[in-house]
């Protein structure tokens, strides 16, 4: 969330410091969804949606680079480095969603057995 703060209320700087050089508009739009993601994310509600969220902003940050970088900067250095942070940041990003999303199926599964409420299965399988 300290890059989305820093984006939001910094975003001629911080965009510079990404090597984003004056675009100041995504940098700033980048952040405050940014600050919307990373609070949600931490209240733990609704966690896999939240994350696929992040997902897509992560991947919305590359494309921002890419087009930072195939319209000049003057700090393409950084922002070749950014661009393949984030691309690792995001391939992490949606690993971890399908993690959130497989643990969430499995919590909704585990109250059932054979789709009959787990209270009303046999003591033994009968296989």
């Amino acid at each position: 969330m300290g890059m989305g703060l820093a984006l939001t209320f910094a975003p001629g700087r911080t965009a510079a410091l990404l090597g984003w050089g004056t675009r100041v508009r995504p940098a700033r739009a980048v952040g405050i969804a940014d600050l919307v993601v990373g609070p949600a994310l931490l209240l733990g509600r609704r966690q896999p949606e939240w994350m696929v969220a992040r997902v897509l902003l992560s991947a919305l940050t590359i494309l921002i680079y890419a087009w930072v970088l195939a319209n000049g900067t003057p700090e393409r250095g950084r922002a070749m480095g950014g661009l393949g942070l984030m691309s690792g940041v995001t391939s992490g990003d949606y690993l971890l969603a399908l993690s959130l999303r497989d643990a969430e199926a499995r919590r909704s599964r585990a109250g059932t057995w054979g789709g009959k409420p787990a209270g009303l299965r046999p003591l033994r399988d009968p296989a």
